[in-house]
């Protein structure tokens, strides 16, 4: 991309890059009670400053530090960036969406691209030392496979935080109607970057296959695309931020806020119905308990009050309706009773059947017929 010196473009950039900075700056200031996601969200906005910063740096043949930093340091900060962008979003919205977040080992296998991209990096390397380094080191020095990666990767990692955030407004539209809390921000962070990635994509491709001067113009509207999102976050915040300074104090939701009971209702629901704790034979009170890091009492009187049925027979009632559902399968009529009962978390083939027939009606091979008579005729008729 070919910009000179105060160019508009380059001056939106900088905006950006400004704008990137007083969010960060905002966001760090502003009391978060989930930790994790606040520097989730911190390390993704310094993600885009830095990136911002290096294209700055890379495309402005006026803006030049040093030698070694400029045709070393930047391309590969540049890179970095790209890669680490879709890990860090994804983190932020799993660590706003899940109850009692936390990180694991498991959760290093998000670096696995950026940490590939170094180690093939260094093992190609074939004596840059001695070679003249130009201001298109970059291009030449880095594979289309390559280039292919840092578009792609950020965006598969945006449309798994959208999946993720849809589930999670699915959850608390059926658990509590009118649930609105974060959502506007999620929703403006998430859409907006799948949108900023999918034609980021779309200009590689563009440029891939039409040429450098077709994508050069579908790139300045990507850095713009850039440029509004930050904008809204930074404008939403502060006017969210305002709101809740102006607003008079609210009895009600200064109780709702410290009402820890329906927190724990909360994550009682997502552990069975999004981790389906259920499907554990061996699940007991004292393990959820466990699970959710709560009391097994307060666990146990929540949900006599709250679904007015005691434990197990609050378990057995998802264990029910999973075994309904494999048994209405109809790829599924070759399973036995005993391996439908074992797969929907019972452990025991009378309990399995006294609790089907006392909330179902029948028998568990009556419902299998049924539900494979109900399929022929359905069949049949529209035949």
């Amino acid at each position: 991309m070919k910009l000179s010196l105060f160019n508009i473009h380059d001056v939106a950039l900088f905006i950006t890059f400004t704008l990137c900075l007083f969010l960060v700056l905002f966001q760090f200031s502003y009391p978060d009670k989930n930790k994790i996601a606040k520097y989730f969200l911190l390390f993704f906005l310094i993600d885009i400053a830095v990136g911002i910063g290096a294209i700055l740096t890379l495309w402005q043949p006026a803006i030049k530090i040093h030698p070694l930093l400029d045709n070393y340091i930047f391309p590969y900060i540049l890179f970095g960036s790209l890669l680490l962008k879709g890990p860090l979003l994804y983190g932020y919205v799993s660590a706003v969406t899940t109850p009692d977040y936390r990180l694991t080992r498991f959760d290093l296998i998000h670096l696995t691209p950026i940490v590939v991209y170094f180690l093939v990096l260094i093992t190609t390397h074939d004596n840059a030392s001695s070679a003249q380094l130009h201001s298109d080191k970059l291009t030449r020095t880095l594979s289309i496979y390559e280039w292919h990666s840092v578009k792609i990767i950020p965006l598969m990692y945006a449309m798994m935080a959208a999946y993720k955030l849809l589930q999670h407004h699915r959850y608390h539209e059926i658990q509590y109607p009118g649930f609105s809390s974060g959502a506007g921000w999620l929703d403006i962070l998430v859409w907006g970057a799948l949108l900023n990635w999918a034609w980021s994509l779309l200009t590689h491709l563009l440029g891939f296959y039409l040429g450098a001067s077709v994508a050069d113009s579908f790139g300045i509207l990507d850095n713009y695309i850039t440029s509004g999102l930050i904008s809204t976050l930074l404008t939403y915040s502060l006017i969210h931020a305002n709101k809740q300074l102006s607003s008079p104090i609210n009895s009600n939701g200064l109780l709702r806020e410290i009402n820890t009971d329906e927190r724990i209702v909360e994550k009682i629901i997502y552990c069975m119905e999004v981790e389906k704790l259920f499907l554990n034979p061996r699940l007991n009170i004292e393990r959820m308990a466990e699970h959710i890091n709560t009391p097994y009492r307060e666990v146990s009187a929540l949900i006599n009050k709250h679904f007015h049925v005691n434990f197990n027979e609050y378990v057995n009632l998802y264990r029910i309706n999973e075994a309904k559902r494999l048994l209405s399968d109809e790829k599924l009529f070759n399973l036995s009773i005993n391996e439908i009962y074992a797969q929907a978390g019972f452990n025991s083939k009378s309990a399995f059947h006294r609790f089907f027939s006392r909330l179902v009606g029948v028998s568990p091979t009556e419902f299998r017929r049924s539900s494979a008579n109900s399929i022929k005729t359905n069949y049949t008729a529209a035949v």
